[in-house]
């Protein structure tokens, strides 16, 4: 594994960089200030060229603490299936309208049914609904006769179906949820502040 660590960690486990450092990475009522040690110069931080020291595997498990993995090595990720398929909805949106509204966009996943044992045809039925703040960015997302929304659930489904490894039958909805950037409880709610 490689690591970054101050290059000021040379001098040894007690410089400042490191002990911010470990405090960083140990978590606890010590982060902020570590977060704020972290942003202070700290001597020795940027060097000369010729006086650069690169650590090597064995000096950088020294200085960093141990401590047992965080996550199963097996585990990619913490978010679910559900939001990886909002954000492979919201890339086909950001491909197909470019710069027109998709910052205004967001989706939700309302449904998402994994296949029975017993089914014939191994499908994922999802319904997502595509959210935008006013009535004319919907009539953009939905587009004349429902073209481009048709055209995003095409990119969409090829995507998720790639992503998901199997078939996938995706229904999307298009809705005004009027100013949701501007509600922090929609905010909160969507995921994007605690």
């Amino acid at each position: 594994a490689k690591v970054i660590v101050p290059l000021s960690a040379a001098d040894g486990p007690k410089n400042p960089g490191v002990l911010a450092l470990r405090k960083l990475l140990i978590g606890g009522p010590d982060v902020p200030a570590a977060i704020r040690d972290m942003g202070r110069p700290i001597p020795g931080m940027f060097p000369l060229a010729q006086t650069q020291h690169f650590l090597t595997d064995e000096e950088a498990k020294l200085l960093l603490p141990l401590s047992p993995p965080m996550y199963h090595p097996d585990t990619l990720t913490d978010r679910s299936e559900r939001f990886f398929c909002s954000e492979i909805i919201r890339a086909a949106i950001f491909q197909i309208l470019k710069k027109e509204v998709p910052y205004c966009c967001e989706v939700r996943i309302m449904e998402f049914k994994d296949p029975k044992p017993e089914d014939r045809k191994k499908v994922i039925r999802m319904m997502a609904t595509i959210l935008v703040e006013r009535e004319s960015q919907k009539a953009i997302v939905v587009g004349k006769g429902g073209d481009v929304v048709k055209h995003v659930g095409m990119m969409a489904r090829e995507k998720l179906e790639e992503f998901l490894d199997m078939q996938v039958y995706l229904e999307l909805n298009v809705k005004v949820e009027k100013d949701w950037r501007k509600n922090e409880k929609k905010l909160k709610q969507f995921g994007y502040m605690k």
